[in-house]
């Protein structure tokens, strides 16, 4: 599904970033274009301890509450 994006008013240096890396994408086969997901194995797996709730006092930092 290809989109439009209006990048007109980007500047010039961006707008030229991002042509040349939307060129570089279509011109490599299709089999070496990364999935979604393609991180998944590269980088490190998260530790159980990443899925712990957080004490209440980060919780309260995170809600605007003085601590």
């Amino acid at each position: 599904m290809a989109r439009e994006l209006d990048i007109s008013d980007l500047p010039q240096s961006l707008v030229e970033a991002i042509e040349a890396m939307v060129r570089a994408y279509r011109e490599k086969p299709a089999q070496q274009r990364r999935p979604i997901g393609w991180a998944k194995g590269v980088l490190p797996e998260l530790p159980d301890s990443f899925f712990e709730e957080l004490p209440p006092e980060v919780l309260d930092g995170f809600e605007g509450r003085a601590a």
